[in-house]
């Protein structure tokens, strides 16, 4: 029994195994399988596909005029292509005539299967039965295989990603920090900390920067079910914005220049574990609607990829800016900021808990002084009155560093806290504010005070001495949307 094309079936046979050899995903399968197919039948059109109602979808590789394969896309199953799957029987659902195509529905892996591939071939081509059912049967193992390969490398690169990181983790000999949590403040954070760990609720830990909310992510994370696998941590503020959704979803070779191999994200790296997002305010607004895909769904594509990513990641964000005015000036998305502020978490700063200093200063100079290598002093009752008459404005991580110093100036024997504090940092200089947060920060201020009007007399456009157009021109290139400033019945 041989093809129309001539091929024997132990040709076919031997092309099918060695093209599903080298697929590593499904679609590439469905290509792979594809092309040879149509080196031996007229194949118009391959179709891969699991009948679930109302969310069928299949596989689709479609070829050109010259039968080579091009396009590999996705579409919904019909209702009469199910009824001829739960047939269980090889179905030809065209008529066949010398200018009519025929379709043959092939179910992999016998009656009542679950699987099935769709075979369009050419005008008055057609594929005899008994063909037909054992080349069901041959793509039935030819896809497990394939499915077994591909988990195979998911577990791998999954056990590497770990390997790396806890290779990682003991080069640089990383401790965890001491939490201390003495002040009734304190102690209702970590209270909350506590009641959410066991569930994968998404937690956004707001407070100033120092304030400790990567120490508390660490807690969150350790007493959560997924303590035994990876916490990753990713900065949005500390990335150029044209490598934000590339550190975050990664990207495929050939996605951008310098681009020369896969690379893995954080939210792929951390699956079935944490991601802390810190400094999530800081995320631009393209990237904002990209991560808010992800949480929704748990899936994403890699930048250059098309091949959907799925991942069961634990989310916690965290921020020292305050969201909400954020949101109104239209810099941060508010269905985003609802998708994260599931179960906030305030961070006290430290001048609200000065009466836990005492033992917070304990605990960091015992940290600090086994890192330097050091003896830790004794902290004189002198030294904790100096230190609990500064501001602190940089916190907890403002403390850890003037003791360092101190511990480092005393040379281990004394703790010389008032050198430490003396030496104060020369002030900043004024920061030079982009042009972009300058005209997004009028625009906002403008409709903030014309209460969302932008046309009249009393409109935001003739306080900024602009066109009504050019103003909303500017305001979709920013996105800012004017509903955010209307107060009751206001309108253009």
């Amino acid at each position: 029994m041989t093809t129309e094309a001539g091929f024997e079936p132990v040709e076919l046979l031997a092309a099918l195994v060695a093209a599903a050899s080298e697929a590593h995903t499904r679609r590439t399968w469905v290509r792979r399988v594809a092309e040879v197919l149509a080196r031996a039948l007229p194949l118009v059109r391959l179709e891969l596909g699991e009948p679930i109602e109302g969310t069928s979808e299949v596989e689709v590789m479609s070829s050109g005029a010259d039968g080579g394969a091009v396009t590999t896309t996705r579409r919904r199953l019909q209702e009469p292509e199910i009824a001829a799957l739960r047939s269980g029987r090889i179905d030809e659902s065209a008529r066949r005539g010398a200018s009519v195509r025929s379709r043959i529905v092939v179910p992999l892996g016998g009656a009542g299967a679950a699987m099935f591939v769709a075979l369009s071939l050419g005008p008055g081509a057609r594929l005899p039965p008994p063909l037909a059912a054992r080349l069901g049967e041959v793509l039935f193992h030819l896809l497990r295989g394939q499915e077994v390969t591909q988990r195979v490398a998911e577990l791998s690169r999954r056990a590497h990603v770990e390997n790396r990181e806890l290779r990682e983790q003991a080069r640089h000999g990383e401790r965890e920090r001491p939490l201390v949590a003495q002040s009734a403040v304190m102690k209702e954070v970590l209270g909350r900390i506590d009641a959410v760990a066991p569930f994968d609720t998404t937690v956004l830990l707001a407070g100033e920067s120092g304030t400790g909310k990567e120490l508390l992510a660490q807690r969150l994370h350790r007493l959560s079910g997924r303590g035994h696998r990876s916490l990753m941590a990713i900065n949005c503020g500390a990335l150029p914005a044209n490598l934000v959704e590339s550190a975050l979803f990664g990207h495929e070779a050939g996605a951008f220049t310098g681009a020369t191999r896969r690379h893995l994200g954080v939210f792929e790296r951390a699956d079935r574990g944490t991601l802390f997002l810190d400094e999530v305010g800081e995320l631009p607004l393209e990237v904002q609607v990209k991560l808010l895909r992800a949480l929704q769904s748990q899936e994403f594509e890699r930048v250059g990829g098309e091949e959907r990513v799925r991942v069961d990641v634990r989310v916690i964000a965290a921020t020292h800016r305050e969201l909400e005015p954020m949101v109104a000036a239209g810099t941060f998305r508010r269905d985003l900021f609802f998708r994260l502020c599931v179960f906030p978490i305030r961070v006290p700063p430290l001048r609200e808990r000065l009466d836990e200093l005492p033992a917070l200063t304990a605990a960091l100079m015992a940290d600090i002084a086994a890192r330097l290598r050091l003896p830790a002093p004794a902290v004189p009752a002198e030294a904790l009155v100096r230190l609990a008459r500064h501001a602190w404005p940089g916190n907890v991580r403002e403390l850890g560093n003037v003791l360092e110093a101190a511990i480092i100036l005393g040379r281990g024997s004394t703790l010389a806290i008032d050198t430490a504090l003396a030496v104060d940092p020369a002030p900043a200089p004024a920061a030079v504010e982009p042009l972009e947060a300058a005209i997004r920060r009028c625009i906002t201020g403008a409709l903030r005070a014309c209460e969302g009007r932008i046309y009249g007399p009393n409109g935001a456009a003739e306080a900024l001495g602009l066109k009504p157009g050019t103003l909303q021109s500017k305001m979709r290139k920013l996105g800012i949307e004017r509903e955010a400033f209307l107060k009751g019945d206001a309108n253009e």
